[in-house]
């Protein structure tokens, strides 16, 4: 697959997409600080899917912030219910903004659904102004995936990653990614600990995505179930997901005399 594959129309995947960003919200919220988002003046989003990102965006700066995805349903949706954003269906690897556009770049979760990310990343380091800055705000690293008992969850979900054409260990990546870009970057990583309100909500639709992806049997699945239901209520389940951030600048030998929030 040459884009790679989101499988984010599913409710279920939407869902937890949902809570990650609810739980990660004061982590970006520095990233915002740290790349002066509240001055910047115009703002390129990668990859909006269903505009969490987008109305977080449009609350933290006034700049003008244009959002993009590949998914024509997503856009159409999200331009009825967003105002105060720009909204266009664009393939990611090859914009039809020019050279320059943008202050400040950003995506979520991005990466993490393409296979050649070298060259995605370069497509967003052309659009992006000299001094200006390309976040990834989250990538998340499966293969660091850590549960306690060891019930096989992780393992799964790195198998059932790799089966929809994403790469499960993109977050340790990330460095290497945007330094081969010529990007000045900083890595951060955000693990938490799943809170014991979160594993009580989603354990059952964990084995469910893997019981649909074909990985294990109707009578594996209910074992699971059970077995998951009985560790968590007895509150001795441990869930950790590393995820990387990425701050990339787009650094210049005249660096010292270029404002990337100058007008255009």
């Amino acid at each position: 697959m040459s884009e790679g594959f989101c499988p984010d129309h599913s409710p279920e995947y939407y869902e937890e997409f949902q809570r990650e960003i609810e739980y990660t919200k004061e982590f970006r919220k520095k990233i915002y600080e740290k790349i002066g988002l509240k001055n910047a003046r115009r703002v390129l989003e990668v990859g909006c899917r269903q505009g969490l990102i987008s109305q977080e965006l449009r609350a933290e700066t006034e700049a003008q912030i244009t959002s993009i995805d590949s998914d024509y349903d997503n856009i159409a949706d999200n331009s009825k219910r967003i105002k105060g954003i720009e909204f266009y269906r664009e393939a990611a690897d090859k914009l039809s903004m020019r050279d320059e556009s943008y202050d400040i770049v950003v995506c979520h979760f991005f990466f993490l659904w393409k296979p050649k990310p070298f060259g995605s990343l370069m497509e967003l380091n052309r659009v992006c102004k000299k001094g200006g800055y390309i976040v990834a705000l989250a990538e998340p690293d499966y293969l660091g995936w850590i549960e306690n008992p060891d019930l096989g969850l992780g393992a799964y979900n790195v198998e059932t990653i790799q089966n929809q054409g994403g790469n499960p260990g993109v977050g340790r990546s990330l460095l290497s990614i945007f330094s081969s870009g010529g990007l000045e970057t900083e890595i951060n990583i955000n693990t938490r600990i799943w809170p014991q309100s979160e594993l009580e909500g989603c354990y059952e639709q964990e084995w469910t995505n893997i019981y649909n992806e074909g990985l294990i049997s109707e009578e594996e699945y209910k074992a699971k179930v059970a077995e998951e239901k009985k560790i968590i209520d007895d509150k001795l389940r441990v869930i950790a997901l590393p995820v990387f951030s990425a701050i990339g600048k787009k650094v210049t030998l005249l660096e010292e005399t270029i404002d990337p929030y100058d007008d255009y």
